[in-house]
């Protein structure tokens, strides 16, 4: 079955194409892996299918599947008003899998007519299977011989090894950080994970993790190593140390600290090696990935925007059309250089990122990466209701979204009557996260946001020279410099204007206080206070070339 086959089951209509089935209260959209559950059952029905071949035709190896498929059969029944007992759409086998007992009809005319085809074609029947066969081995030759370097379709396939205990009992199990990182890495989107031995040789895969607990004078040191799964040469390694007798919320905290790291580096080797590859040879995912800033990565900041850099994602769309992340992200980068490009045409950009927001939401309404990117999207256009709404969308597919809740607090505080509350909270996480937590610079410079729309302008400084020392970002780069005009520190603003600038080139401070304030406040009660730093920072860099 291909996905332009419609059927129906019941009174059900579902439609593949579009990722929906329509019912008595209107269309329901459904995750893609779900349809392609109910897709694969609707080719066999009445046949029963064990969960291994559900599991195998979908997933693959991917680490979680027999979780997920429980949540997919749990979905469909729900959508579909079934119950496991006594079932009336799909029902469970025992011990065994599941089967679609409800009756299916195919509504495409290519399904309809394919038996009408076969019989007319007479003692030709064995030339019409043939020449599938003939044909699917030319493409497999080809996929072989043109197979990417260890990468999946839509990313990069990576093992984790167990971690080793290496000493005396030390507070936390090796075996259990295992699964917990595996889980935590693989709800990356562009990240296929699988676990395996320790020497398993790793074939076609891209990268392997492997790791280590130890004891650490009265505390425990972590040490985690990328690794190439062909050769074991280590690529990078990291420590992560901590205390002994870690409560739940600091072992949550240490997978945080490790997963992220993890998942910037490997994003950050697929992107150095992506560069390498001619711009026809590369695949959407790829080209979203090219244009996507990965924490840690500071080049980006050390050259001027172009007015082509959308190129990647434009690229990505004209290889395929629906690929939604590509739409998310050029949603993204439009209205955020609409904020800081001099003289841009900001109307015109911010209707075409309207326009790839809308289909992005559409193409991937259960995506917690595409739904995370048209948070940013609302947040650079100051649509305080919509970030909100869509944060809370990205923490009901992922709850345990690595920064959507950081987001939250933000989006409600920014220059609002509830900036001493968001500053507080937003505190109390800065003090939780240890240092080598790649989350701790997004929380420092939504205090320091926070802080200068609350009029704390030491308290802006502070936050946002603490953001900018582990990681530049133009957020915390500009903040910076704003706070310290306010404090009179004109030579210090001027320098950190000139590192933004290094971004930025035409960002006119006066201009972003006039035509851009409301926008970076979401329209909040407070912006006044921001309003002027930025115009006294204006003035400071205004009296330095006369």
């Amino acid at each position: 079955m291909t996905r332009d086959t419609r059927f129906t089951i019941g009174g059900f209509r579902v439609d593949p194409a579009r990722n929906v089935v329509a019912g008595p209260d209107g269309e329901v959209p459904i995750e893609p892996k779900i349809m392609d559950v109910l897709c694969l059952l609707a080719e066999h029905p009445g046949e029963v299918l064990t969960r291994e071949t559900i599991i195998d035709r979908v997933w693959g190896h991917a680490f979680g599947a027999d979780e997920s498929l429980t949540r997919a059969i749990s979905r469909l029944r729900k959508l579909f008003g079934d119950a496991r007992t006594p079932a009336q759409v799909i029902e469970t086998i025992s011990k065994r899998g599941y089967r679609l007992i409800a009756p299916v009809s195919f509504t495409s005319p290519l399904m309809a007519n394919e038996p009408a085809t076969l019989k007319r074609a007479g003692t030709r029947w064995w030339l019409l299977l043939l020449v599938p066969v003939l044909l699917a081995f030319a493409a497999g030759a080809f996929l072989y011989l043109h197979r990417p370097n260890a990468a999946g379709a839509e990313g990069l396939s990576v093992l984790v090894r167990p971690f080793e205990t290496l000493g005396p009992n030390n507070g936390v199990a090796a075996r259990t950080l295992t699964d917990q990182v595996a889980v935590a890495l693989s709800r990356a989107s562009l990240l296929h994970v699988r676990k395996g031995g320790a020497d398993e040789a790793g074939e076609g895969l891209a990268y392997a993790i492997r790791g280590s607990v130890q004891p650490l004078g009265s505390g425990i040191r972590v040490t985690v190593e990328i690794t190439d799964p062909r050769t074991g040469e280590s690529l990078w390694g990291g420590n992560f140390d901590r205390p002994q007798g870690l409560d739940p919320a600091a072992e949550d905290e240490l997978v945080s600290a490790i997963a992220g790291e993890v998942d910037n580096r490997l994003l950050g080797f697929a992107k150095t090696a992506i560069k390498r590859k001619s711009l026809f040879a590369m695949r959407p995912w790829e080209l979203t990935l090219l244009a996507t800033w990965v924490p840690g990565s500071d080049e980006v900041f050390l050259r001027p925007h172009t007015a082509d850099a959308t190129w990647p994602q434009r690229r990505a769309l004209t290889l395929d059309p629906d690929y939604a992340p590509a739409h998310a992200s050029l949603a993204q980068a439009l209205a955020y250089y609409a904020l800081f490009t001099r003289d841009a045409p900001v109307e015109q950009m911010r209707r075409e990122a309207a326009y790839h927001a809308r289909l992005a939401k559409a193409l991937a309404p259960h995506d917690a990466g595409v739904l995370y990117a048209l948070s940013s999207y609302y947040r650079m256009v100051g649509d305080r209701p919509a970030a909100e709404a869509m944060l809370h969308r990205v923490l009901a597919v992922q709850p345990d979204h690595p920064v959507a809740r950081l987001d939250l607090i933000f989006v409600d505080g920014l220059c609002s009557v509830h900036g001493a509350a968001a500053a507080d909270a937003l505190r109390k996480t800065v003090d939780r996260l240890s240092p080598d937590n790649p989350v701790r610079p997004v929380a420092l410079s939504h205090l320091a946001d926070i802080e200068l729309g609350r009029g704390d302008f030491a308290g802006a400084a502070d936050a946002a020279a603490r953001s900018h020392d582990i990681v530049h970002q133009t957020w915390s780069g500009m903040t910076l410099a704003a706070a310290l005009a306010e404090q009179g520190r004109d030579a210090d603003a001027r320098r950190i204007s000139r590192q933004t600038k290094a971004e930025w080139p035409g960002l006119d401070w006066t201009r972003f206080a006039i035509t851009m304030v409301p926008a970076w406040c979401l329209g909040g009660p407070d912006q006044a206070r921001v309003a002027t730093a930025f115009r006294k920072l204006g003035a400071i860099e205004t009296q330095q070339m006369r």
